[in-house]
């Protein structure tokens, strides 16, 4: 299959960051052939021609830590702190799940996802991970995946396991990695275990660390150290780590992270809405040399899953954290979204450039809220929004083409999920 991009503007996000305005790009297969000006095919014409005058081509973002089947839940438990939201609601509320509500909440996540531009996102989850799968492969969408382990609910690690192997290799859309939800909801032997299995299996090991104040007194009283120390001495921080939130943690935990080249992600919504008080300092986490991502968590804590949104509120939060407008340049946030994300994840992707995977998004460039391009980062960062994301490929597929999903009937998923 070939496609070819005509007349856009593209933010290749390569390493000089070069922006190309009447550029083509013409992809095969699943991955990027060429990029440049009026691009010809070699053997014959491409089999799809996009005109995007008008418009953006740019990655697709990257979401990089979600519960995407948790659009279920959304609005539940509104307006309590995070641990009674979850002991009292959520995880009440999720023992009640079958496979089948998870998968119509996981289409429905999707949907919304692709609507806002997100082409691969970083999921764990506790029941019906499978159908979350079936429900990337059905919709065409990029999937890192795990079952989490969390053993005060007995959901033990050989689940998590054995779904990764299931997994691994099986699907080019769905990579799985192991995932512990947390310190305070795994024992240090289960933590241990599973980061040996995820090395063994050469895969991702993901989970939450420094969310609460409470967390971190908690595991001060228990281990006498910083929960990153602590993950650290128990030998959990590394390239292959990553970890979601820290936004409460010491200035030894932020180098640390730095030094390990470990992955943070960034929830502000999420965090802001659960009241954690805690900022993550992701201007000292890049500074460190740790990998900084973004991500929406889930759309129970969110309440969306809008990457432009989680975009401009990192930025935001950072400018008010170090009263300095300038602490982060808005380049380096669209770099975590895409860039970062895909480092972080182990994919060919996160920047237009030849031989990289085909994970485009088109914006319209001429849309009120894009104008004027004084700065098309600027405006991307923070003026864009779903409202833009016309055309989205994914594996040189095209799945959303002119606002409307190609891979699936977004009308029935509404319904079904509407049932549930």
């Amino acid at each position: 299959m070939s496609i070819l991009i005509k007349n856009a503007t593209v933010v290749t996000q390569n390493a000089t960051r070069e922006i190309i305005d009447n550029c083509d790009i013409l992809i095969t297969n699943n991955k990027i052939e060429s990029i440049g000006k009026n691009l010809k095919t070699e053997n014959g014409k491409p089999e799809t021609i996009i005109d995007a005058t008008g418009k953006i081509a740019m990655p697709g973002l990257i979401n990089s830590h979600t519960h995407v089947a948790m659009t279920l839940l959304r609005g539940l438990g509104e307006d309590l702190p995070l641990q009674e939201w979850l002991e009292k609601k959520i995880w009440p509320a999720e023992a009640k799940l079958t496979g089948k509500d998870v998968y119509n909440g996981t289409m429905l996540g999707i949907c919304e996802m692709l609507r806002s531009g997100v082409t691969c996102f970083n999921d764990m989850y506790l029941v019906g991970v499978d159908e979350i799968a079936k429900a990337c492969i059905e919709t065409g969408i990029r999937g890192s995946l795990s079952d989490a382990a969390i053993a005060t609910i007995g959901h033990k690690l050989d689940r998590a396991i054995a779904f990764a192997k299931k997994w691994k290799g099986k699907n080019s859309l769905v990579t799985p990695h192991i995932s512990c939800h947390s310190i305070y909801a795994c024992p240090e032997d289960m933590l241990i275990k599973a980061k040996e299995s995820a090395d063994k299996e050469k895969l991702k090991f993901h989970m939450h660390i420094s969310e609460t104040r409470k967390e971190i007194f908690d595991c001060l009283e228990k281990t006498k150290k910083y929960p990153i120390d602590y993950l650290d001495n128990i030998g959990l921080l590394d390239e292959n780590t990553i970890l979601a939130h820290a936004g409460w943690v010491t200035k030894r935990e932020i180098a640390l992270a730095g030094k390990k080249k470990a992955t943070i992600v960034n929830c502000p919504i999420s965090n802001l809405k659960l009241a954690t008080g805690g900022i993550c300092q992701i201007t000292e986490f890049d500074q460190q040399g740790a990998n900084v991502c973004l991500g929406t968590d889930g759309a129970a804590s969110n309440n969306s899953l809008n990457m432009f949104e989680t975009m401009k509120m990192s930025s935001l939060l950072q400018k008010h954290h170090y009263w300095k407008a300038d602490v982060l340049p808005t380049q380096r946030i669209l770099d975590f979204a895409t860039i970062n994300g895909a480092k972080a994840l182990g994919i060919n992707a996160g920047s237009i450039e030849k031989g990289k995977l085909a994970d485009i998004i088109l914006l319209d460039g001429k849309a009120a809220n894009m104008l004027p391009r004084n700065d098309l980062i600027s405006n991307i960062v923070y003026a864009a929004g779903p409202q833009n994301v016309t055309d989205v490929i994914i594996n040189g597929k095209i799945v959303m083409r002119e606002r409307v999903i190609q891979t699936v009937d977004e009308e029935k998923i509404v319904d079904s999920f509407r049932q549930i």
